[in-house]
């Protein structure tokens, strides 16, 4: 099973909609914007990227949030239009989920933005958070929305509710014999060097981590943070924790400049490679590393330049 996985791509649109200006998170993250976040975030990154996982084979590809920044219609369409390619190659393989930026006030998800923009992303009913899809006769991807809006915080919420489905999705996967591509927005764990702070952290990450240890999956698909990284963390040793970056970014950093991994899975062996695609600093060729030698218990992890 070869997997294309790649998150928080953020396009983003400077035109302000004035129906919820009230809503504090709205200023703020205009403002953020216009300071900082745009010139991290060029949109020649987000094409690039797109263009480049064209090009790859794969038996499904994986976005894991965050097409927008501020859950704008301007860029809820751009993302429509950048990713209509990949969606008419991989059709239901590529599987689509929301992330916080995609869920930043509570007009833009009464409005269902993200639904109607991405029906094939949208969950299967109103009060289901969990989507569920075979992709061959041994390999199911569950995914799982814990996105919601806050006033000034960034944080996931895994409530009582979600955990429920998320337990049920995973036990019959197990009755039916199928191995777990789990996959969501935030982390459970992260590597000790990337600690994520109380207002940007999913709320019940503990709950989640005790859920994975119970069902094993044997990879966790996410991003949230802006950073590349595989690894085991101690209280859910059977599962690899992959977070594929950012998608959009222009940093300094290798592990955080625009990107995707590409992952192959056995159902027998689990995770067998792991590989990091990057633009290069200049924007103007691809770097790829080799992450299939993270096998860390420790909360660090490193990189293999190949």
């Amino acid at each position: 099973m070869k997997i294309i996985h790649f998150s928080d791509i953020h396009l983003w649109d400077g035109v302000l909609e004035w129906r919820d200006l009230w809503y504090p998170k709205r200023l703020l993250g205009y403002v953020n914007l216009s300071l900082r976040r745009k010139f991290r975030f060029p949109p020649e990154y987000a094409r690039r990227v797109t263009a480049r996982i064209l090009e790859q084979e794969a038996d499904l590809v994986v976005f894991s949030g965050d097409m927008t920044t501020a859950s704008l219609k301007n860029e809820f369409k751009a993302a429509a239009a950048l990713f209509a390619p990949l969606h008419d190659k991989w059709g239901e393989r590529f599987f689509v989920l929301p992330g916080n930026h995609d869920r930043y006030t509570p007009v833009t998800v009464g409005d269902l933005r993200y639904e109607r923009t991405f029906p094939y992303g949208a969950m299967p009913g109103a009060d289901v958070r969990v989507r569920v899809l075979d992709v061959d006769d041994e390999w199911r991807v569950i995914g799982f929305d814990c996105s919601r809006p806050y006033m000034l915080r960034s944080n996931g919420h895994l409530d009582e509710a979600l955990l429920r489905q998320l337990d049920d999705a995973l036990g019959d996967a197990r009755l039916a014999g199928r191995s777990v591509i789990l996959t969501g927005h935030f982390p459970y764990a992260t590597p000790s060097a990337h600690k994520e702070s109380w207002q940007h952290k999913l709320i019940g990450e503990e709950q989640l981590a005790r859920l994975v240890a119970r069902h094993q999956p044997p990879v966790y698909l996410h991003g949230h943070k802006h950073v590349r990284w595989l690894f085991r963390p101690d209280g859910t040793p059977a599962t690899v924790c992959v977070n594929s970056g950012s998608a959009g970014l222009d940093a300094p950093a290798k592990e955080k400049r625009a990107g995707f991994i590409t992952l192959t899975l056995d159902p027998d062996h689990g995770l067998t490679a792991c590989l990091a695609q990057a633009l290069s600093s200049d924007g103007a060729a691809w770097e790829t590393c080799d992450l299939s030698i993270i096998q860390c218990t420790d909360a660090a992890y490193t990189e293999r330049a190949r």
